[in-house]
């Protein structure tokens, strides 16, 4: 049996499919990464979600969408495979995270078929993380901390690693144990939507257009009164924000909405910070660092000094491996490969 372990992760940010290969045998050690991207697949997520569609037995549409991640999924860890030199047999197995697309705190929905991908990848998979984790006493995310904690945990230091995806989520560790690990607000997912929606662009590239835009105190002042009733620790759907997104937002100058929403999106990231107590030591992955200005935004609201986590791993790789984590320490449901 193999002892490398395979992590594949697709966010709500939905812009494609983070893999990797690791090995917790001696340490964590970071084989190979690969990224896969769904020419069509953001879009078509994004409809889903606008429309309604929870699960594939009320469309065709999602039902086509989830047999594209399962192929888009296939082609990852074919491509994982063969640039790092390794068979199926050198992999223990893979920790599959499927696409999220409904999440309350007792049930969660992903798509994605992990007995598909045993199948075809001959290789054991684990998946379903978030359901497992809900009958097991939690609220099913954020997952990621137990591997932040795995990472970063020291005696008699207090740290903050913040994830900010789609959805951003934070973990206090508190030397050795997970003080508090929660969402925290709406990550990248509000300025992709008024970017693809105004500039055809599933992303506002380092902030240029929101650095560009007026800070709008009205708009700013509403959103931040409409989640004043959101407490920690707490699991985040991506709809929830979604319902933010109203007719006056989408009727200003998209630059200046993408200013106010990167400054919404800052201070739902400083208020875990202070709820915190301000510990020295913070650290950020996810797509939302290669954001240049919100990472400003949040440097010019958190007066200490930021780092992400690329000396240890890649941001864009955290997630992924991660759930590779999830997989080894056996934290979901298992699916064995199949004739």
């Amino acid at each position: 049996m193999g002892k490398n372990f395979i992590g594949v992760m697709t966010g709500t940010s939905a812009d494609g499919i983070d893999g990797c290969i690791v090995s917790f045998e001696n340490g964590f050690k970071l084989i190979g990464s690969s990224w896969v991207k769904g020419n069509s697949y953001k879009k078509d997520y994004e409809e889903c979600i606008a429309e309604g569609i929870k699960t594939v037995y009320q469309s065709e549409k999602l039902i086509k969408l989830e047999n594209d991640l399962n192929i888009l999924t296939l082609e990852l860890i074919d491509g994982l495979l063969d640039r790092n030199d390794l068979s199926p047999k050198d992999i223990a197995c893979i920790g599959f995270s499927g696409q999220t697309m409904f999440h309350t705190n007792k049930k969660s929905y992903q798509i994605g078929n992990p007995q598909f991908i045993a199948n075809n990848s001959k290789i054991k998979v684990i998946s379903d993380f978030r359901n497992f984790d809900i009958k097991n006493g939690g609220v099913g995310a954020p997952l990621i901390p137990i591997f932040h904690k795995y990472l970063y945990a020291e005696e008699n230091k207090k740290k903050i690693i913040f994830n900010i995806g789609g959805i951003a989520n934070g973990t206090y560790l508190d030397g050795k144990k997970i003080s508090l690990a929660s969402d925290v607000g709406p990550g990248n997912c509000l300025m992709d939507y008024i970017s693809a929606e105004s500039y055809d662009l599933p992303f506002d590239k380092n902030g240029d257009y929101a650095r560009r835009g007026e800070f709008s105190r009205d708009l700013y002042e509403k959103l931040i009164q409409e989640c004043s009733h959101m407490n920690y620790p707490r699991a985040d759907d991506k709809n929830d924000y979604y319902k933010l997104i109203d007719k006056s937002l989408l009727k200003m100058p998209p630059n200046d909405a993408l200013k106010t929403l990167t400054n919404f999106t800052a201070q739902k990231i400083e208020d875990f910070y202070n709820f915190c107590g301000q510990p020295e030591d913070v650290i950020f992955h996810g797509g939302g660092v290669k954001n240049l200005f919100l990472m400003d935004v949040i440097k010019e609201r958190i007066k200490t000094e930021l780092r992400t986590t690329d000396n240890e791993i890649p941001s864009k790789s955290v997630e992924a491996a991660a759930f590779a984590y999830l997989a080894y320490m056996e934290k979901g449901e298992v699916y064995e490969p199949k004739q």
